[in-house]
This record gives C-alpha cells, structure tokens and sequence, in this order.
C-alpha cells in the first residue's frame, strides 16, 4: 500500500486542480463578457453542458497526469533511498561500511562531549581469517565474515551501531554505555560466536573472535577511542585469541584483560 501512497495523493491533488478548471472559465469570462457579468447565474444555466464537461473532464486529465507524476516522484524517491543505502553499507554483510561509521563516530564523541555520558568501542576481529581463506578458499572466509556480522547485529542494543571495520573486523559504537555495558554486549558477542559452525569441504570448523573494548567515562579532547580499542584487541590476540580485552581511557584506570 505504502508504494501507491505518494500516486493516490499526486492524483487527488490533479482532481482538485482539475475541478477548478470550470471555476476559473467562469471567472475568466466574467472579467471579459459583459453579458455575464450581467447576469452570472444566466450564464452558469446557459452552458451548463460547457462547465459539466470541463469540471468531469479536467478532473480526469488532471488525476490521471497526478498519478503518472506521484508514480515518477516515488520510483525516485526509492532509487534515492536505494542509492544512499548502498553508499552507506557493506554489500557482504549489510552493516555499515567505514566511511559511514566514521562519520556516526564522529558526531557520537562531540555529543558525548556536550552530554558527559559514557561512550564505548568495540572492536571485533575473526580470528585466523587468512588461514581460513587460504585452506578453504575467499568464498568459505567470506561466509564467516557473514556470520560474526549476523552475530554482530543480532547481540548489540538497538541504539547502538554496527560497521565493517577493516578486511576481518567489526566495530560496534555503543552510546551511553559504561564499561559494564560494553563488557557484557562483547561477551554476547564472543559466546555467540563460539557457538557459530563454519561449513568447510571437510564438515565444521568452529569460529572464534578477538575483541577489544574501551571505554570513555568522560570524552575528553583529542581522545582517540579506536586506538585503545585497537591497542586492547593487540593484546587480547597477543594472550591467545578467542577473548575480550578491555580498557577505560580519561579516568587514569589501566588496562584489564582477560586471563
């Protein structure tokens, strides 16, 4: 129904346009003929087949020309929308692609900024992902790419936001949340991960993933919440993998990782 809306009201709008049609004839030849200036009503009753068949007439024209421009207006306003989602998205995994998310992140730090609420990052990497690409082939890694994104989308809050990052990460931009916040979405996350089955020539492969948190209790200038994330997901690879390593930035707390 939704796709006939903008039509129907193109079209009802051409109706009332064409119904005045007969009205602005009558006003025309008002101004023109003294003969109905003299006597108006004489006039409406003398043509009445004239204004009949202009006011059904125009209607229909007008409706009908209304409906053709409603159903352009909309298959435009469709292929707009189509077109700026596909700018803004990864075509595999139908998250946001880096450009878009680094536009949301900026405008989340200045309102964090404004606000002092906390704000949060995670940063979600495949594990092994060359390996599986070189054992099993681009279409298998690919497959688990889709997969940690489903994941990915299915464990963050509503509010928060979801991007392919790089080749093989994810990043989830979680407004408000505070390092307990965040910590739970990762273990989300990395539990459901872990219950992922990868299909491979030979059967199932499991599937596991690095993340790293961080945290921002308070945004300060020139605060970087990629590059802690960034430094968290180093060492939570570096301590083995498969495992979530957070920190908090500008409150002088220090790095916690997992054992």
């Amino acid at each position: 129904m939704a796709a006939y809306r903008q039509p129907a009201i193109y079209a009802a709008t051409g109706m009332i346009l064409g119904a005045l049609a007969p009205v602005s004839a009558f006003a025309i030849r008002l101004v023109f003929l003294s003969s109905v200036r003299s006597a108006p009503m004489a006039d409406f009753v003398n043509n009445e087949f004239f204004y009949t068949y202009q006011l059904i007439g125009s209607s229909i024209v007008f409706s009908i020309a209304g409906w053709i421009a409603g159903g352009r207006a909309e298959r435009l306003r469709r292929a707009e929308s189509f077109y700026h989602t596909l700018s803004e998205h990864d075509p595999l995994t139908g998250l946001y692609n880096a450009r878009a998310f680094q536009d949301r992140y900026a405008r989340s730090l200045d309102r964090a900024g404004k606000t002092g609420e906390p704000l949060s990052l995670l940063i979600v990497d495949v594990d092994l992902l060359k390996q599986i690409n070189d054992r099993h082939g681009h279409i298998t890694g690919n497959e688990a790419l889709v997969q940690v994104a489903n994941v990915v989308r299915g464990c963050k809050r509503a509010e928060d936001w979801a991007a392919r990052w790089g080749g093989d990460e994810f990043a989830v931009l979680l407004h408000g949340a505070d390092a307990a916040a965040a910590r739970r979405v990762a273990e989300n996350i990395l539990d459901a991960v872990r219950r992922q089955r990868l299909r491979i020539p030979a059967g199932h492969s499991a599937l596991t993933v690095t993340i790293g948190v961080c945290t921002a209790r308070r945004i300060r200038r020139g605060e970087d919440l990629f590059a802690a994330a960034d430094r968290a997901l180093y060492e939570g690879k570096q301590a083995g993998r498969d495992r979530i390593s957070a920190v908090e930035i500008g409150d002088g707390r220090g790095q916690v990782c997992d054992p």
